[in-house]
């Protein structure tokens, strides 16, 4: 995580290093009808699978409006890195063939569009969230301001990897911040 350039100093530059990037992808797979609600009778939710996209999500909301979008796959780790590897086409194509296997013809024939992200391709990113060694002097350093420079995000909260976490962790920053002026 300490790849940016940056004057704050050996010991930010460790604590950085500290952090370990985790691999995660997801797909969005929009549908010309909502063929998951109008045959199969299913509203929200989500299928877990043995297969490499792991997760499939139904919307819980838009119920029977004309078009859908579906979570096609949500990965983590190596099934994450391995998507990665591929070009966006390759992802919906591989995403499409084993959610056939999951839900039939429907998955493929009614597809409109589709939109992938691999977080660790994402620059100045690359994970989905990193893991914190909580307790550790990194993770005490880092939720400290380097002089003027604070640092936020899920990855410096008790929450890794939900909103909720980057909030806190903001809100800290902040307060932080209006409490020096």
């Amino acid at each position: 995580m300490a790849r940016l350039p940056h004057n704050l100093g050996d010991d930010v530059a460790t604590a950085l290093g500290a952090f370990t990037p985790f691999a995660a992808g997801k797909i969005g797979l929009e549908y010309r009808r909502r063929w998951w609600e109008i045959d199969l009778g299913i509203y929200g939710g989500a299928t877990d699978t043995d297969l490499d996209l792991r997760q499939v999500w139904y919307p819980s909301s838009g119920f029977h409006a004309p078009r859908g979008l579906l979570v096609g796959y949500y990965n983590f780790g190596p099934d994450a890195e391995t998507y990665a590897a591929m070009a966006p086409h390759d992802r919906t194509e591989r995403a499409v063939s084993l959610g056939e296997r999951i839900h039939g013809a429907n998955y493929r024939t009614e597809l409109a569009s589709s939109f992938s992200v691999s977080w660790s391709r994402v620059p100045h990113v690359e994970g989905a969230w990193a893991t914190p060694p909580y307790g550790s002097p990194a993770f005490a350093l880092l939720r400290e301001p380097a002089g003027r420079v604070h640092f936020a995000g899920d990855w410096l909260s008790h929450t890794v990897a939900w909103q909720h976490g980057a909030f806190v962790s903001a809100r800290a920053a902040v307060t932080a911040l209006h409490a020096r002026t």
